[in-house]
């Protein structure tokens, strides 16, 4: 993830969030366009979002941090805006291994499955699936992580640390995430040839490929 040094005054933030900002150098690593990211070498993220757009991801974070698979939720602070603070998630994201696709594949797979293992027991609906339910073609009947992209996953000698930016996590078709993994491989390694080995590590037998070409219609990725 990359990090761009930047001042903030730290006056504009709530006084709550002056501890992880106060004398420390910041730097700027946001990657999406509804909110930024920033990085205290005192060992914070912060995240900053419009206002009640982050108590979803809050509470989802905790959730993969309690069950071993994600980052630390620090604090959660909404007022003139929404502020999450965590704790680094151990290793680098899944872009900074793609040395070895096959090993690389092999870990991706294995940490999907075990993911979309976990019990279904009071788990909200991710958001990802609001945007396919009315298409009643997708199945709400596993866990997922919504985003499943090789930034999103944080790997250490290529084995599975954490997942990371879960705010799209939840209830969901486990197509969603074999589609954007298939299609984050194919990114970054500017490549294809390796989605079948993908799609067998993962299991052909939990796979319909009329789904993930309804994704990939639905997201104008064909």
């Amino acid at each position: 993830m990359e990090k761009i040094l930047i001042k903030i005054n730290l006056s504009a933030f709530p006084a709550e969030l002056h501890k992880y900002l106060k004398n420390t150098t910041i730097y700027d690593s946001s990657c999406g366009e509804n909110s930024q990211v920033l990085y205290s070498d005192l060992g914070y993220y912060i995240k900053i979002a419009p206002k009640g757009s982050l108590e979803r991801e809050a509470t989802i974070t905790d959730y993969f941090y309690d069950s071993g698979i994600g980052a630390e939720l620090i604090k959660y602070i909404s007022a003139d805006k929404d502020y999450m603070v965590t704790r680094p998630a151990p290793g680098q994201d899944a872009t900074h291994y793609l040395d070895n696709p096959h090993k690389l594949c092999e870990t991706l797979a294995a940490s999907m499955k075990y993911l979309h293992s976990l019990p279904m027991d009071n788990i909200i609906l991710s958001p990802s699936m609001e945007y396919y339910k009315s298409d009643n073609v997708l199945i709400c009947d596993t866990y997922i992580h919504g985003d499943f992209c090789l930034p999103n996953i944080m790997l250490e000698d290529y084995s599975f640390k954490a997942f990371i930016d879960v705010g799209l996590a939840g209830a969901g078709d486990r197509h969603i995430d074999i589609f954007w993994c298939i299609w984050s491989l194919w990114f970054n390694l500017k490549t294809d040839k390796y989605t079948d080995y993908f799609l067998d590590l993962y299991g052909r037998e939990n796979i319909d490929m009329t789904k993930l070409k309804y994704i990939a219609i639905k997201e104008d990725k064909v």
